[in-house]
Formats: C-alpha cells, sequence, structure tokens
C-alpha cells in the first residue's frame, strides 16, 4: 500500500475520529470557572479536536483489527474490499457499543472508588462514542455500496455529520446557558475562535498522520515476520508509535527545561545589587552568597519591609527590623546541605530571639507571596523572621516531578527546626507558623502526610496557613475527609472568603490553628488527572454548586480536562496592586486571614491601613521593575505615553505573581 493511501482520510477509522472531533466542538464553548480569550478557545477547542480524532481514529482501528481476526482476513481480500470483514467490522461496533454501556452502567460512579474502576467506566465511554462514530461510518458506506455510488465512499461523510451533530448541539447548548446569564464570549468571539481552531486541529492532525503512519508501517513489517493480516498488528503499531513520540519528547523536555532554567537564575536589573543589610541573605556576612540567589530569590530578600515604612503605616515604633532568609536551590547541591544551611543562616541573623518565625515553601520558581510575608512584618511591627527552602526553579506546571524533593526537603528542615528549638527555653522561643501557596502549599502540607493535625502539633508548629492548595495535595484530603484518630477537626478548615470564618461562632474561630483558603472558581485546586476518569464533586448537582462554578457546565472526561487545564492558567491573571478574591488570586483576603489565623492583634482600622499600603508598595515596585528592565529609548517614550494618559498612572499590566499555577 502507498504513503499515500496509509494517509488517506477515507478509511472507516479515520472518518470516525472527524465524527468525533466534530461533535465534540459545542462543549469546548461551554462556560467554565474563568473566562477565555479568543486564543485560549481557539486552542482548547483544537486539542479537543484532535484528543477525539484520536480516540475515534484508536477505538475504530481496534474494532477492525478484531473483526479482521475474527473474518480470518489472512485469507479474505485486502481492506475494505472485503465485504466479509466489512460486515463483521460492523457487528464488532454494535459489540463494543454493548460491551462499553455494560461497563459504564456496572461502574457508576461512587465516592471512594478505586482507581481501577474509574479507568473502567473510562474505557467503557471510549468504547461506546468510537464504535458509535465507526458505525455511522459504516452504515454510510455500506449505502452508497448498494446504491452502486462506490465513488462516494471515500468522500469525507464524518466531516459534515459531525458538523451538522455539533451546530444540534451548540444549539441546545446555548439554549440552556441562555437562561442562566451571559456565556463566556460573544458570538463574534465564538467565530474567530472557531476560524483559528481547525487551523491548530490541522497541526495536531498532522502530528496525529505521521503517526499513523509509522504504527502501519511498524504493523506491516511485523505481518511480514510473524503470521498475521497487517491489520492485526495494527494496535501494536500505535503502541510503537507513542513509545517513540515519548522518548522524543522526553528529550524536547530535558533542553526546554534546561532553558527555563537558565532563565530564572538570570539577573533581573532591580536586582543586580546585594542588599546592604546582614539581616537577609545575601547580604553583609550572609552564608548564602548573592550571585546563588535565583530571580525569585533576589527579590524575596531585596523587597524587605524597612523600619521607617513599617512604622509610618502601623503608626507606632518598630520592635525590629524584619529577618528574611531565602535557601537558594543553586547555593548548595544537596537537601540535606540546603537544610542545614538554612539553619545557620536563622543562626546568623538572630532569627531565633523574634516572636514570630515563619516557615515558607515556595512555588516553582522559588516565588514567595510579597502579601502574605509583608502583612505579617506589618502585624509583627517587623518582630518576625522569613525563611523559604528553594526545591526548584521551573514554573509549578514544570516543576511537578520536584515535589517529592520539596515535600521531603520541607519535612527535614521541620524537624531539624524542632531539634534546634528544644534547646530553648519554652518562653524564649518564637512562634513557628507556615505558609504556602499553589505548589508550595502541596510541598508544606504533604511533609504531615500520615500525621494528621497530630504531625504539626508534634513538630511545634503553632499555626499554618495555605493558599490555593493543588488538587492532588495528600494532607488536604486526610484532615478534611473522614474521621481519623489523628486529626482534630476543630483545628483545620478550608474557606473560600474571609466572611466564611466571619461566620464561624468565637469558639469556633479560638480554635482554628491550621487554615486552606481555596477559592471555588481556583482551577489550580480543582484540576487533576482524575478529571479524565471521575465526575469532581464540583460539578455535581447544579442546584448545590458554589456560586462561582456554572451551573451550565457538564462533564465529559477528555472535555472537561482540556477545559479545566486552561482554566487554571487563567486563574492566575493578576494585576499588580489590584486585590482580588477570585481564581487563584488571593490578596484581597491575605491580610485578614494572615491577622486571624496567625492570632496577630491589630485593630480593622489598623488592618485596613496595611491593605492599602501592600496595594501601594506593589504597584510601585512594579513600576520600578519594569522601568529598571527596559532600554533607556523605551524608558523614555513609556515616560511620555504615561505623561498623555490622564487618570491613569499604572504604566501597564503586569503580573508580579510568577506562578500559573500550581
Amino acid at each position: 500500500m502507498s504513503l499515500r493511501e496509509w494517509l488517506a482520510p477515507s478509511g472507516r477509522a479515520e472518518q470516525a475520529g472527524m465524527f468525533l472531533a466534530g461533535a465534540g466542538v459545542p462543549y469546548t464553548f461551554q462556560q467554565t470557572l474563568m473566562p477565555r480569550s479568543v486564543l485560549d478557545q481557539a486552542l482548547a477547542t483544537g486539542i479537543v479536536m484532535a484528543l477525539e480524532y484520536a480516540v475515534g481514529a484508536l477505538v475504530q482501528e481496534t474494532v477492525e483489527a478484531a473483526a479482521a481476526w475474527a473474518a480470518n482476513a489472512h485469507e479474505h481480500g485486502n481492506e475494505l474490499e472485503d465485504r466479509t470483514w466489512r460486515r463483521f467490522a460492523i457487528a464488532t461496533d454494535v459489540t463494543t457499543i454493548a460491551l462499553g454501556v455494560f461497563l459504564k452502567n456496572a461502574f457508576k460512579q461512587k465516592k471512594g472508588e478505586t482507581v481501577a474502576r474509574s479507568w473502567a467506566r473510562l474505557v467503557g465511554t471510549l468504547m461506546v462514542n468510537g464504535s458509535f462514530a465507526g458505525l455511522t461510518v459504516a452504515v454510510y458506506q455500506e449505502a452508497v455500496d448498494d446504491l452502486h455510488l462506490r465513488r462516494m465512499r471515500s468522500f469525507p461523510f464524518a466531516l459534515p455529520g459531525g458538523v451538522v451533530l455539533a451546530g444540534i448541539l451548540d444549539s441546545r447548548r446555548k439554549s440552556v446557558e441562555r437562561t442562566s446569564g451571559p456565556g463566556p464570549m460573544s458570538s463574534r468571539q465564538e467565530w474567530e475562535a472557531l476560524s483559528l481552531s481547525p487551523s491548530i486541529a490541522v497541526a495536531l492532525a498532522g502530528l496525529s498522520a505521521g503517526e499513523r503512519a509509522f504504527a502501519r508501517v511498524v504493523s506491516h513489517l511485523l505481518a511480514r515476520f510473524f503470521d498475521g493480516h497487517e491489520r492485526l498488528w495494527r494496535p501494536m503499531g500505535h503502541v510503537a508509535a507513542v513509545g517513540v513520540f515519548g522518548f522524543c519528547l522526553g528529550l524536547l523536555v530535558k533542553l526546554v527545561y534546561g532553558r527555563i532554567e537558565e532563565v530564572a537564575s538570570k539577573i533581573e536589573p532591580a536586582f543586580n545589587t546585594p542588599p546592604d543589610t546582614p539581616l537577609v541573605s545575601g547580604g553583609p556576612g550572609s552564608l548564602i552568597p548573592w550571585e546563588t540567589l535565583s530571580k525569585q530569590g533576589r527579590r524575596f530578600v531585596s523587597t524587605r519591609l524597612r523600619e521607617e515604612w513599617i512604622e509610618r503605616v502601623m503608626r507606632e515604633p518598630v520592635v525590629a527590623e524584619p529577618i528574611r532568609v531565602f535557601a537558594a536551590f543553586d547555593t548548595v547541591s544537596s537537601d540535606e546541605d540546603r537544610v542545614k544551611l538554612a539553619l545557620d543562616e536563622l543562626e546568623r541573623t538572630g532569627a531565633f530571639d523574634r516572636s514570630l518565625l515563619m516557615v515558607i515553601s515556595p512555588t516553582g520558581t522559588g516565588y514567595v507571596n510579597y502579601v502574605a510575608v509583608e502583612a505579617a512584618e506589618y502585624l509583627t511591627l517587623g518582630d518576625m523572621a522569613s525563611v523559604a527552602l528553594q526545591y526548584s526553579k521551573r514554573p509549578s506546571v514544570l516543576s511537578m516531578d520536584r515535589v517529592p524533593e520539596g515535600v521531603r526537603q520541607y519535612r527535614m528542615f521541620m524537624e531539624a527546626l524542632h531539634a534546634r528549638l528544644e534547646e530553648l527555653a519554652p518562653e524564649a522561643r518564637p512562634r513557628v507558623v507556615l505558609f504556602g501557596e499553589s505548589l508550595g502549599a502541596w510541598t508544606s502540607e504533604d511533609a504531615f502526610e500520615g500525621r494528621g493535625t497530630e504531625g504539626m502539633i508534634a513538630l511545634g508548629v503553632d499555626r499554618g496557613l495555605w493558599i490555593g492548595t493543588p488538587h492532588a495535595t495528600k494532607w488536604k484530603d486526610e484532615v478534611l475527609g473522614p474521621p481519623r484518630d489523628d486529626v482534630d477537626r476543630s483545628l483545620v478548615r478550608a474557606f473560600n472568603d474571609f466572611g466564611q470564618v466571619e461566620a464561624l461562632s468565637p469558639e469556633e474561630r479560638e480554635k482554628l490553628r491550621y487554615v486552606m483558603i481555596t477559592h471555588y472558581n481556583d482551577a489550580v485546586a480543582q484540576f487533576g488527572l482524575d478529571l479524565l476518569v471521575r465526575e469532581p464533586e464540583w460539578l455535581g448537582d447544579p442546584d448545590l454548586r458554589p456560586p462561582t462554578v456554572p451551573t451550565t457546565e457538564v462533564y465529559l472526561p477528555l472535555i472537561t480536562f482540556v477545559l479545566t487545564l486552561f482554566d487554571m492558567k487563567n486563574s492566575a491573571n493578576v494585576i499588580p496592586g489590584k486585590f482580588e478574591a477570585k481564581g487563584h488570586d488571593y490578596r484581597k483576603d491575605l491580610a485578614p486571614f494572615v491577622r486571624e489565623v496567625y492570632a496577630l492583634r491589630c485593630g480593622d482600622e489598623r488592618l485596613d491601613h496595611v491593605v492599602k499600603a501592600l496595594r501601594e508598595y506593589e504597584s510601585a515596585r512594579e513600576v520600578w521593575i519594569n522601568s529598571l528592565d527596559k532600554p533607556p529609548k523605551e524608558k523614555k517614550d513609556r515616560h511620555n505615553n504615561k505623561r498623555e494618559v490622564k487618570g491613569d498612572t499604572r504604566e501597564e499590566k503586569g503580573d508580579t505573581h510568577e506562578e500559573a499555577a500550581p
């Protein structure tokens, strides 16, 4: 068979893929946790089309291989010319649909189900979808044969068929969403996205075509060396193709990781001078050389609050100048050495003499949330120290492989810190509080996995605050799940906003020690691989969903997975100085939570001053960083543009939060 025939989209498998790809398009436009841009929508639609195409083609390829075996294909004609084989394929499609329906019903989702049960249900769903698409194509092809219109066999019927089905489904979607308010984008934006998504789908389908050609070459070679028709070996060809693709992708990922880590270590013009205080890492006398600090490490230690700033905001004398320690990833080569270095640096700076010690697990690049640290520094009048241990230099989404190391390092540090503080008299020890955001929340919380709240108490952790805890965090499930002997449920809670804290009784608020802030529409906290196999709780009964979760969103394994992935990216879209409480942006409620959870005394009026200062400092810092990061000519142009625009002193929108997610 020629390469052209191998790549031609006229076979049942290819047309089944086209049919599913078209039918899935409307559901990619449904309202989800976060709004999407036109480009995001086009990418999401294109990716879903490519995935649905792959599912339809693979399922039908497997069905046809089974039919070829049943029809004893090595004794009959080739490919679709054999009418006996084609009828066997139709019968196999019907059988596969029945089997898929059985699996879906036999393994209906239930709370606490096993992974095997979930995957069995997903397999059943894919079998039904792929075989139904293949059966539809088969009926069409048999009909044109019966009408003696054999030239019409190669016509890509599935494409217009999928478009018609997509139109019907899209009308139903819009009708449902019309009753619940405007959709995520206008009709014009939808058409713009649709005009882009086919190009993306074609590019992805091109990769699929290459994979299919490789698979057929492999299956053809296997058929020559072993008994059986080429079609019988086609699934093995796909396995080989995916293996080669995965190997090449792994090599590419290593190259990309190296480049990203280089960028993460690049010195920004705004932070090319070491601090002049010995109370931070990289400063005079520091055990951590300034040159070894990552971009985020330099930002963390350089943007410390000055004593005069605290006095101006709090309107009373400071107790001390805040201490900030950052154990950089590149300073030493092992977790053990990094833990020892952090403890020695705390000792050097006199951190154990402060009233509060804030232990932070940063996000993937080493980013530490400025608002949380600065709020604590204001509220303690500077009488505190904060320490962060870096475990990766890549963005969080690319640092998943570093989570076990981050968890291990954090656990080691907490044990070493506890041993060091045990040497001090109880009244001389600082209160130890924890903080983590996104991937940092994951590595911080899971350092106590299997130990519940008792593990925190045993290591002297007085309080803990985590924002945007990722879905995969195990400690979160332990302390918020079914009762356990090592969990005191009165000590730990999860909230969407501070209003929920205020709704508690005084007794309940007094007991709180470990708090997770998780917005209902924060996709970082909702996204996980299990979206592929089970419907999440936040997509349960529409009438019982939180206000920020659309009541019209429906669960479809592949589509929900892709759309929530884009939601995760868009959750972290924040503007410096504009504090909000939505998605992965927790800045609006962070200062009140810091005061409440860490038990820091401060009146509401003074807290308002703190929040105002946090906003102003964040905006000013971002403008300053951007101004130093531009060439002289561009800075002049930006200054001129700023003068021309009245009433808006913010030069540009940016994102001081370097992570998009966990």
